[in-house]
């Protein structure tokens, strides 16, 4: 089954496949989590959150990548992480066996990566701190590469402008790669009908990442068979599309946490374990 995002989607239709994450509908504030009565969850809390708070607060822009390994965790800790890390703003999945799913937390910038084992592969259970997990956009990266323009002979006649469009999608995504320059391309400011459209989504194909924000309203991001090349919509409260368009970066910046929210999280999980006696 397909599952690449509808070029022009109606009420719903982002949800037809299996795979596919519930669309958010309300943009998530950060309400502090109520600490559990049960008195062994409360035993454990102080040093999960000690420990959590300091990566968080070691996190910087030029150094590795902090994460924390959740595989060995008793049911108590488990428990007591599921009721306090809560969810965040930002889901995400990879597609694949085993598909990996990726929640933040209600702390920005604090991720949890989840798997179940697949195919030789261990089961993931991890905690990432940083702008976005480095496994989307590796995942996005290794199944992306160059793509050449089609035979114009070879052409529908009802295409107009979207094979210029792929062109200009295949030179940006040549110029990122040599210079890390990135673009937008706003869809909406192109006239193009469904048919064009969906000749367009075929030519980059779908990548094996989908992303679905709710920061800035509810937001639809889809990795492509193109290197850097994101499928990135806006939809309202009704998932009626707002905003179509197409995105060259590493990864849509509209998915990743800021520095400055990573360290305010860092300060908000401390003044969640000082709440403890």
């Amino acid at each position: 089954m397909s599952a690449f995002i509808p070029a022009r989607p109606g009420p719903g239709s982002f949800g037809d496949g299996p795979d596919y994450l519930p669309l958010p509908k309300d943009v998530t504030v950060f309400v502090a989590p109520d600490l559990p009565d049960d008195p062994e969850l409360r035993r454990i809390g102080p040093a999960w959150l000690g420990r959590i708070g300091d990566a968080l607060a070691a996190y910087r822009d030029d150094g590795p990548a902090q994460s924390i390994d959740l595989t060995g965790l008793t049911a108590t800790e488990r428990r007591f992480l599921d009721e306090v890390l809560g969810h965040g703003e930002v889901t995400a999945l990879v597609l694949g066996n085993p598909a990996i799913r990726i929640e933040e937390t209600i702390f920005t910038g604090l991720w949890r990566i989840r798997s179940e084992a697949g195919e030789g592969m261990p089961a993931i259970d991890r905690l990432e701190i940083g702008p976005i997990p480095a496994i989307l956009t590796a995942r996005a990266a290794a199944a992306a590469g160059s793509l050449d323009l089609p035979d114009a002979v070879t052409l529908p006649e009802f295409l107009v402008n979207a094979p210029h469009i792929l062109a200009e999608l295949i030179a940006r995504s040549a110029t990122f790669a040599a210079t890390g320059a990135g673009h937008m391309i706003n869809l909406d400011l192109v006239p193009m009908g469904n048919e064009e459209l969906t000749w367009l989504a075929g030519a980059i194909g779908e990548g094996p990442v989908v992303i679905l924000s709710a920061g800035y309203g509810a937001c639809r991001i889809r990795s492509t068979r193109l290197t850097a090349t994101w499928w990135v919509q806006y939809s309202n409260a009704s998932d009626a599309l707002i905003l179509n368009s197409l995105e060259i970066a590493a990864i849509p910046a509209v998915a990743c946490a800021a520095a400055d929210d990573i360290a305010e999280s860092a300060l908000r999980v401390r003044a969640v374990a000082a709440l403890y006696p």
